[in-house]
């Protein structure tokens, strides 16, 4: 994006490159505790630092997420569009790549909306995993809470893994629709729900390469 990244993040990186050390580093307990904080202030959910595992991005994340929860030959369902990374994860992984289609807009400017019965038809007896996007990449929806409820109630009657990818939810512009984890908007799939986050998109640093899951 074509801004510059926040002065206080610009100043850690000249901290950092002043160190001098650039080796393997691990996630710090105040990165753990960040988080933490960012979530309960920012999205009202409370998460626990043992809940994370960093990764050096969101697309290794979809891949290890596939490999994961599901064996090869097995299927990967993904909503289109969709930002293109998520498309290659079963040729990647050798699993079966699946799509259904968003509805798109009624009338010009419109809002693309999540089908639920073209979500269901698509789901086949080994479709394992679902890669989601929320808020949506590229069509910029914030879903509404009866959609995300939808999904959650499919993805729980057919087993089916949720990896929620939710990069995006710190640059929604409307204050009357601030972002819902799906974790803390539906608590019944917590057993199958992988949140991803990052702070690339919040302050511009995707070239560094560090996401959580």
């Amino acid at each position: 994006m074509d801004f510059r990244s926040p002065p206080a993040v610009i100043e850690a990186l000249h901290r950092r490159v002043d160190h001098g050390v650039f080796g393997y580093a691990d996630a710090t307990p105040a990165l753990r505790d960040t988080l933490c904080r960012w979530s309960e202030h920012h999205y009202g959910w409370q998460i626990d630092a043992a809940w994370q595992c960093w990764v050096p991005g969101v697309v290794p994340a979809l891949h290890l997420a596939a490999l994961a929860f599901s064996e090869p030959g097995e299927g990967v369902l993904t909503a289109t569009p969709i930002y293109p990374p998520f498309l290659s994860v079963g040729r990647h992984t050798g699993r079966e790549a699946q799509t259904f289609e968003l509805a798109p807009p009624a009338t010009p400017g419109g809002d693309w909306r999540l089908d639920l019965d073209a979500m269901e038809a698509a789901i086949r007896p080994n479709t394992r995993v679902l890669l989601w996007c929320h808020p949506h990449n590229p069509t910029g929806r914030v879903w509404d809470v009866d959609e995300l409820r939808g999904l959650a109630e499919l993805a729980r009657r057919h087993a089916l893994i949720v990896v929620s990818d939710e990069l995006h939810c710190d640059l929604i512009l409307d204050p009357e629709r601030p972002h819902q984890p799906l974790g803390l908007l539906c608590p019944e799939l917590a057993e199958r729900l992988i949140t991803l986050w990052a702070p690339s998109k919040t302050f511009n640093i995707a070239g560094l390469s560090a996401a959580c899951r």
